[in-house]
C-alpha cells in the first residue's frame, strides 16, 4: 500500500543518550486512550495501547518533549506527551509542560527508521486540531455519544476497505479534528461520518466538525 505524504518531518528511531537527569521516575495519567509506539512519532509501529486513566511511568522525553519514553501495562515505548498528565502542586497539567529539571531529556541521535510504518517516506501531512488536555477532554464526551452511531457494519467495511495512510502530527484520538486539506472517504448510507487512516489507525469521523468519534484498534 503506498503512503500519502505533503509536509516532510523527519524523525529518526530510538536512541537512549540522556543529558539530563532527575531524582526518580515521574509518573503520569493518560488523558485519552494512546497509542504505545515504537519510536518518538506517529509514523512509527504501534506496540500497544494506553487506556484514558491508566498511569505509565516516564523514563525522559525527547528534547521537544512531545514524546516521551514510557513504560505501562502494554510495555514499554513512546508515547504522545500532550495526552500524558502529571500532577504539579496538586494541579494535573500536560506533560509536554513538565519543566527540564522535572524531565529526563532523551537525545534521538539513531538514523534507523526500520520500526517506521512510513519508513523512507518520513513526511507528515499537517497537525492534528485537539488543543490541552482540557479541551480534549470536553471534546472526548462530545465523541463519546457520537460513537454510538458508529455501528459494527461501519467498522467491518472500513476494516475490509482500507485506505493509505496520512501521517499528522500528534496521535488519532477522539474528539481531535483533522485538517480541512486531508480527503475523507465515504462511509455507505451514512452521510453524516467519514473515514480515513491517521497514524496507522483508522478512524471515523464527523463530516460537519471532521472531528474523530471512534478510532479502530
Amino acid at each position: 500500500m503506498m503512503t500519502k505524504t505533503l509536509t516532510l518531518a523527519t524523525v529518526s528511531a530510538l536512541a537512549l543518550a540522556s543529558s539530563a537527569t532527575i531524582a526518580g521516575a515521574v509518573t503520569a495519567t493518560a488523558a485519552a486512550d494512546i497509542n504505545l509506539r515504537s519510536g518518538p512519532g506517529g509514523q512509527y509501529q504501534i506496540d500497544g495501547v494506553i487506556l484514558t486513566g491508566d498511569e505509565v511511568e516516564v523514563a525522559g522525553c525527547n528534547a521537544e518533549q512531545s514524546w516521551c519514553q514510557v513504560t505501562s501495562s502494554s510495555g514499554e515505548g513512546w508515547a504522545y506527551a500532550p495526552y500524558l498528565t502529571f500532577d504539579q502542586g496538586g494541579e494535573m497539567k500536560p506533560l509536554s509542560e513538565a519543566s527540564a529539571q522535572q524531565i529526563t531529556i532523551i537525545e534521538d541521535n539513531s538514523q534507523d527508521e526500520a520500526t517506521a510504518l512510513g519508513a523512507g517516506m518520513g513526511a507528515v501531512a499537517g497537525a492534528l486540531l485537539a488543543g490541552p488536555v482540557g479541551a480534549v477532554a470536553g471534546s472526548m464526551m462530545t465523541g463519546i455519544a457520537a460513537h454510538n452511531s458508529v455501528s459494527d457494519e461501519t467498522t467491518v467495511y472500513i476494516q475490509e476497505n482500507p485506505v493509505d495512510p496520512v501521517f499528522l502530527t500528534g496521535e488519532p484520538v477522539v474528539g481531535a479534528a483533522v485538517p480541512g486539506e486531508v480527503t475523507l472517504y465515504d462511509v455507505p448510507e451514512n452521510q453524516e461520518i467519514a473515514y480515513l487512516n491517521v497514524n496507522g489507525n483508522d478512524v471515523v469521523v464527523e463530516r460537519e466538525t471532521r472531528r474523530i468519534v471512534y478510532v479502530i484498534r
